[in-house]
């Protein structure tokens, strides 16, 4: 019965022992890291734009920048008006 149970414990110590080996992870070398490095830079910043992107989108199309761009368009076209009627050559001195 002990003879069963320390070749089981053996066993199970030599798989422990091979699978370990095996996996065996290699630290990446500087240049990949900095590699990696771009990679995270350039995804955080690809992320970042496109919502910059997306907010500026959703402020350009509000209510209020609608309101406020048709308030000064038609001020300057009221404005605009003014000064053809005032200094139109030939008109009222």
């Amino acid at each position: 019965m002990q003879l069963a149970v320390s070749i089981a414990v053996l066993l199970v110590a030599l798989s422990a022992v091979t699978d370990s080996a095996e996996v065996s992870v290699t630290e990446p070398t500087l240049s990949q890291k900095f590699e990696r490095f771009q990679e995270d830079v350039q995804t955080f910043f690809d992320d970042v734009g496109e919502k910059a992107k997306g907010a500026l989108h959703d402020l350009h199309n509000s209510e209020i920048s609608n309101k406020t761009r048709n308030w000064f368009a038609e001020k300057f076209r009221k404005l605009k008006e003014r000064f053809q009627t005032t200094f139109t050559p030939g008109g009222t001195d």
